[in-house]
């Protein structure tokens, strides 16, 4: 890799939570270039989120090393949140309080001294929901607050976007839109974008490389070289298994269920009536 475009690098990275004697993750190294997106794959329990609070810098208190910029955050004075953007896996727009779209982006707004106004309807726009400014909050449906999340989270134009499981919650269309407007984000304005999700098929089409977590790192390679193997290892269980629960997910949406791998039985079997490896474009044998 090219190192005058490497946005973030991770070299041994481990953390714990406090009182518990097995490490959430460890030696974790990956890295970034500027303009890319990374897919963090693994099953629930595996570090991702707590992967993502390290670099937004929410959880401090780990070793090994994070360069940015070919800075070691650690030694910084100051963390450079600005050039950060985080929209965690509980974020939620308060659906109670009488808030419109616009006053919700005024509010990030009055945060930078830069921002104006028209920059706001653009961001607005970029993610298709300019047409819906004036409208509460709590009309909109979850796509619809997912994207202003999303809007709210460029607000700062950041270096590097970081978005635990955007598409939770969201049938297959909105995870396609959602995504896709990620990807104009990204040639847009040359942003970095780390994304946590469990759709293993959306991640695959979406990202250039992906990295498999379950608490060390298993695999960090190009998207195009992932194979069947990999993902078994990943998540300790059959490939096809694994391939029910994608299919169930994507045939019977359900916004409200627990993530099904959580609480699979592996003594069952299902037959998907197709090549279950054709549910997976671009995955190998």
């Amino acid at each position: 890799m090219n190192k005058s475009n490497q946005i973030l690098r991770a070299e041994n990275l481990s953390f714990n939570y406090g009182g518990e004697q097995t490490p959430t993750i460890l030696n974790i190294s990956f890295s970034l270039s500027e303009g890319e997106i990374l897919g963090v794959l693994g099953p629930n329990g595996g570090g991702k989120s707590t992967l993502m609070k390290i670099i937004a810098g929410l959880l401090t208190n780990y070793s090994g090393e994070i360069y940015f910029q070919d800075c070691d955050l650690k030694n910084l004075k100051k963390f450079p949140y600005s050039k950060f953007s985080y929209v965690p896996q509980h974020s939620e727009l308060n659906g109670i309080l009488p808030v419109k779209v616009l006053e919700y982006m005024n509010f990030a707004r009055a945060l930078y001294s830069d921002v104006s106004a028209n920059d706001i309807d653009e961001l607005l726009n970029l993610v298709g929901i300019l047409h819906k400014k004036d409208c509460l909050i709590s009309k909109l449906s979850g796509g619809e607050k997912q994207r202003v999340l999303i809007a709210r989270a460029l607000v700062n134009k950041p270096k590097l976007l970081l978005l635990d499981e955007p598409t939770k919650g969201l049938d297959s269309n909105g995870q396609d839109q959602l995504l896709a407007i990620i990807e104009k984000i990204k040639s847009r304005d040359k942003t970095s974008v780390i994304i946590v999700d469990h759709n293993i098929n959306q991640i695959i089409r979406n990202c250039k490389k992906i990295l498999c977590l379950n608490k060390t790192s298993h695999w960090h390679n190009k998207t195009d070289l992932l194979t069947k193997n990999i993902l078994e290892d990943i998540y300790h269980c059959e490939f096809e298994h694994l391939l029910i629960h994608e299919n169930d997910l994507q045939n019977n949406h359900d916004s409200t269920s627990t993530d099904p791998h959580l609480f699979c039985d592996h003594d069952h079997h299902q037959s998907l009536g197709k090549d279950p490896h054709s549910l997976l474009r671009g995955v190998k044998k």
